[in-house]
């Protein structure tokens, strides 16, 4: 059937058939074939790019579990600490058990970082003429992970004058409740 119509054209009646089946195919791939294509093309890029915003959600969903945790830790350590509790005092307590009490040549306290349930308290210590071993005694004395108190900064340096002795500046900050009549910023 196709052959007896093609036999019954033209010749110039043939190159209008083949330009017209030829602009036909164009317009096919134009707007039919093409825009498929880019449609897979963008779906794959879309899938990709939320395959990676999955993967980080999953990663901050993990950081999320983690930090819940280690605040449900520190809420249950602030309810078992007593509403007095003050870093100062600590320090002087953990002070006269190493021994290195009459060695402190000053004591200053400031406030850290706040949110709305915590705050840190920083004291800054100086020790003067202090031995190796007192020094290792006060601070595994201080340090204490069960009461969320730990070393934020030490320097320490030869004592001027006495080279068997230490001069040591540290940073100590412990996480307290905010009290909730003052709020959080």
């Amino acid at each position: 059937m196709i052959k007896a119509f093609w036999d019954k054209l033209e010749k110039k009646q043939r190159y209008m058939v083949v330009a017209a089946a030829f602009v036909f195919f164009a317009l096919v791939l134009e707007l039919v074939i093409f825009p498929f294509g880019e449609a897979v093309a963008k779906a794959k890029r879309q899938v990709a790019a939320n395959q990676i915003k999955l993967e980080e959600m999953i990663q901050l969903d993990g950081e999320f579990a983690r930090h819940r945790y280690r605040m449900a830790q520190i809420k249950q350590v602030m309810s078992t600490r007593t509403s007095e509790f003050s870093l100062f005092s600590y320090l002087e307590k953990k002070a006269i058990q190493a021994r290195v009490k009459g060695n402190i040549k000053q004591m200053n306290a400031s406030r850290g970082i706040r949110s709305s349930f915590f705050e840190e308290t920083l004291v800054d210590l100086r020790l003067e003429k202090i031995t190796v071993k007192q020094l290792a005694e006060f601070l595994s004395s201080v340090e204490s992970p069960a009461e969320l108190v730990r070393i934020k900064r030490i320097a320490v340096s030869k004592a001027k004058g006495s080279p068997e002795y230490l001069s040591v500046q540290m940073q100590i900050v412990c996480v307290t409740a905010v009290n909730p009549h003052q709020g959080g910023s």
